[in-house]
C-alpha cells in the first residue's frame, strides 16, 4: 500500500509568472515545473501547482470538493458572476443562455459573424496584399469577438472600442492580483475602476431591456425567473462581454500565429477546410489562452496527486501545462493538426466548461477561412504577448504577406 505524501514532502519552486520572458515563451519554465512533481508548492504564493492533465481535470471539474476563486471574480465583475456559483444554483444560471450557445443555434449566427469577419477584414486584406505589415489585434482579432457579442446583447457596436477598454483593464485585476509591487496595485484599482465603469454602462441597458424587452441575451437575463440580486444581473453580463471578448481574442491570435509557424499544415487546411474545426483544437491544445485556474479546496480536505490538501488551500491547475501532459498525448509539445481528437483543458471541464466555446470556434472558423481565401501565404513577426500569463495572447500581431 503506498503512503500519502504530506504537505511538508512536496518539492518547491519559486517561478515569475508575470516575467516577460515567461509570458512570450512559458513552456520551458513549466516543463521544469513538471519535472519538479506532480504536485508543486509555490513558495511566495503559497499555492499548490497541479502539474498533470488528469489531476488539473480533477481540481477544475469537480465542484463538490474545489471552488472557483470567489474572491478575484468578484472584483473582477463587480459581483458574484455565475461562473463563481457552484451546484443548483450554477446551473440555474447557466441555463438562461446555454441554449442560444448550442452548437444547433450556430446557424442562426454565421449570416451577421460573417458579415462582421468581411467588415473589419477587408481593408486588412487589402494592405496585406500591397505588401504592409498590419498589426490585426486592433483590427480583427479584438474587433470581432467583441462585436459578435455586441450583436447578440443588442447593444450598438459604437460601444465596442469602450467595451475593450474596459476588458483590456479588468484583466488587469487577474494580472495583479499576485505582483506586489506598486505597479500590481495600479493594475488593480485600474482594472476595478473599468468593472466600475462596465457595470454602469450594463445597468443602464438592463433597465432599458425591462422596459422593451426583445429576444436579445440581456432580456433573456431580465425575463428569467430564476431567482438572484440586481448584483448578480450585472455581473453576469459584464462577465460575458468580457468573457466574448478577451478569451476569443487571444485564442483567435493564437491561431493565427501556431498556423503561420506550420507552413505545411496551414497548407494542407487551405486544401482540406474540414481540417479547420481540428486545428483550432489543437492549437487550443499546444498553447492554452488560459495556462492555470485558481481553485480553493472547498471540502475539509482533498486529495489530489496522492497529497492531502486543508481546506482552503489554494490550488493553481496548471491546465498549459496539462495540455501538453506526456501520459495524455504522444509528443505532446509538437504542434500537430492530425493528432487524435482528445478533449483538452483549453475551454475548461465539467459543469464549468466555457459556455461560449462553440461560438468562439465559429468566430475562429469564420476568420480562418478569410484569411486562407485571401492570404494564405501570411507571416507574423515580433508577436507581444504582453504581461498577462494567465489569460495569455498577442496583444500585439504584426502580420505581412508576400505582395501579390
Amino acid at each position: 500500500m503506498t503512503s500519502m505524501m504530506t504537505l511538508n514532502d512536496l518539492p518547491t519552486i519559486d517561478v515569475d509568472f508575470y516575467d516577460p520572458a515567461f509570458v512570450k515563451d512559458p513552456y520551458p519554465v513549466l516543463e521544469k515545473v513538471r519535472d519538479a512533481g506532480r504536485i508543486v508548492r509555490h513558495e511566495r504564493l503559497g499555492s499548490y501547482l497541479i502539474t498533470s492533465y488528469r489531476d488539473c481535470a480533477r481540481a477544475m471539474g469537480q465542484g463538490r470538493l474545489f471552488a472557483s476563486d470567489h474572491e478575484q471574480i468578484g472584483k473582477l465583475f463587480g459581483g458574484p458572476p455565475f461562473t463563481a456559483m457552484e451546484g443548483k444554483q450554477h446551473s440555474d444560471f447557466r441555463g438562461i443562455w446555454s441554449r442560444d450557445f448550442m452548437r444547433k443555434r450556430l446557424s442562426d449566427y454565421e449570416g451577421f459573424i460573417r458579415e462582421i469577419v468581411t467588415a473589419q477584414t477587408d481593408s486588412v486584406f487589402e494592405q496585406l496584399k500591397a505588401g504592409e505589415v498590419v498589426d490585426v489585434v486592433p483590427r480583427i482579432t479584438r474587433p470581432i469577438p467583441t462585436r459578435v457579442i455586441a450583436e447578440l446583447m443588442a447593444v450598438p457596436s459604437a460601444n465596442v472600442p469602450e467595451f475593450i477598454t474596459w476588458t483590456d483593464d479588468m484583466g488587469g485585476i487577474m494580472e495583479g492580483r499576485d505582483d506586489p509591487t506598486a505597479r500590481g496595485r495600479e493594475l488593480i484599482e485600474t482594472g476595478m475602476a473599468a468593472t466600475a465603469r462596465m457595470n454602469e454602462y450594463v445597468a443602464t441597458v438592463i433597465e432599458e431591456r425591462r422596459r422593451n424587452p426583445g429576444d436579445d441575451l440581456v432580456s433573456k437575463m431580465v425575463l428569467t425567473e430564476v431567482k438572484m440580486s440586481e448584483a448578480e444581473r450585472v455581473a453576469a453580463n459584464t462577465q460575458l462581454i468580457f468573457a466574448g471578448n478577451e478569451t476569443t481574442s487571444k485564442l483567435m491570435g493564437h491561431c493565427l500565429v501556431a498556423l503561420a509557424l506550420h507552413p505545411e499544415q496551414k497548407e494542407e487546411i487551405r486544401k482540406d477546410r474540414s481540417l479547420i474545426p481540428q486545428a483550432i483544437e489543437e492549437v487550443h491544445r499546444w498553447t492554452s489562452v488560459k495556462l492555470w485556474n485558481i481553485r480553493f479546496v472547498k471540502a475539509e480536505e482533498a486529495e489530489l496527486a496522492g497529497v492531502v490538501l486543508p481546506q482552503g488551500a489554494t490550488v493553481m491547475a496548471l491546465q498549459g501545462l496539462g495540455n501538453r501532459d506526456p501520459e495524455r498525448w504522444d509528443d505532446p509539445s509538437v504542434f500537430d493538426i492530425h493528432r487524435a481528437s482528445q478533449s483538452h483543458l483549453g475551454f475548461g471541464v465539467g459543469p464549468h466548461a466555457c459556455l461560449g466555446m462553440n461560438l468562439a470556434r465559429l468566430e475562429i472558423e469564420t476568420v480562418l477561412n478569410r484569411f486562407l481565401d485571401e492570404v494564405p501565404d501570411w507571416e507574423v513577426r515580433d508577436v507581444d504577448y504582453g504581461l498577462n500569463a494567465m489569460i495569455r495572447g498577442p496583444v500585439h500581431l504584426p502580420v505581412s504577406s508576400p505582395a501579390q
